[in-house]
């Protein structure tokens, strides 16, 4: 008498399914990869000065002004991109003010140090 094996199905329905664990674990390993806590120096949030410098690393600059109100940082940043109907002339360089939010609330910038603090 041989016996009929059925199909096993472990793996597949567990890679495709949506449960709340699996959610949570990917949120946890994302801030563990990206923003890991206490490790790095960056000052809190709740340590922050509205109105400060901050000296830090960011997306598009090195240095923000923390604005508590709206709870992001403004960087400035200066772009040369060239005017392809006039290329190779060289153009203006333009100079644009950037947010960015914190990265313990999932952004790009990470303040470690004060820079100047606003004043009263």
């Amino acid at each position: 008498m041989t016996s009929k094996k059925l199909p096993v199905e472990h793996g597949r329905k567990g890679g495709r399914a949506r449960t709340a664990a699996k959610s949570l674990a990917a949120r946890q390993n994302i801030l563990l990869r990206w923003h890991r806590p206490g490790r790095d120096g960056v000052i809190p949030p709740a340590a922050l000065i509205d109105g400060a410098w901050y000296v830090g690393e960011g997306r598009s600059a090195s240095v923000a002004y923390w604005d508590d109100t709206r709870e992001t940082f403004h960087t400035l940043s200066a772009n040369s991109w060239f005017d392809p109907a006039t290329y190779p002339e060289i153009t203006k360089r333009t100079v644009r003010i950037k947010q960015e939010r914190h990265v313990a609330a999932g952004g790009t910038f990470a303040p470690r140090q004060i820079l100047s603090a606003a004043a009263s």
